[in-house]
């Protein structure tokens, strides 16, 4: 009976636990990504591009931030989501896509504040060795799809996450790059989360805003 009794206590304790934690994740500013998709993407699916590039960013970030996720896709837009983002010349390419994209955001009145991110989500590279590029915790950058993590690699700068703190660990038979390492080697997975250090970074530099 005491076994009994225990674990109907444990229950109901882990359940109000969840609930709190629930009810904390609701009180915080959720965090926005704005993803411009380029003209040149092929997949034209927004749900498709959810679900591979996103749907486990959503589920890693919201198990240690403490606050929920939402992602709206732009397409379409003159001017915006056919920018030019091909070149050797990163910070030039940067700045006209962030000159750009400040001008969409001041039309259509879109906030700038420490939990909403832009990006644009581009099919190839940047060059031949550059899969995205992003300063920070800035608000803005280019990812390309060309693999499933880049994205996630930028938006983690974004956020606060650094390379240095990034590992590449032995996980399920393999090793696999957290989101953040500095450079793909195909011959090792991705893990699909950030390592322990970035997630601390990120919390940390959220915690700012409440």
């Amino acid at each position: 009976m005491f076994k009994t009794i225990a674990r109907s206590l444990l229950l109901v304790a882990a359940f109000t636990l969840s609930l709190a934690a629930l009810a904390d994740n609701a009180s915080k500013r959720p965090l926005f990504f704005f993803l411009f998709i380029h003209d040149d993407v092929k997949e034209t699916d927004d749900a498709r591009l959810a679900e591979e590039y996103f749907s486990w960013l959503i589920k890693d970030l919201e198990s240690f931030a403490g606050r929920r996720v939402h992602l709206r896709f732009i397409r379409n837009i003159p001017d915006v989501t056919d920018a030019r983002y091909k070149g050797e010349n990163l910070d030039q390419t940067y700045i006209a896509w962030k000159n750009r994209l400040d001008q969409y955001l001041n039309e259509k009145n879109l906030p700038l504040n420490g939990t909403t991110k832009y990006l644009l989500v581009t099919q190839d590279k940047m060059n031949s060795g550059t899969l995205g590029f992003a300063t920070l915790g800035g608000y803005t950058g280019i990812a390309s799809l060309e693999t499933f993590t880049a994205p996630a690699h930028e938006l983690g700068h974004m956020l606060g996450g650094t390379h240095e703190l990034a590992e590449v660990i032995y996980h399920k038979a393999w090793w696999c790059e957290t989101n953040l390492v500095d450079t793909r080697k195909n011959i090792r997975s991705n893990c699909y989360f950030y390592s322990d250090k970035n997630k601390q970074k990120i919390a940390a530099n959220l915690s700012e805003f409440p």
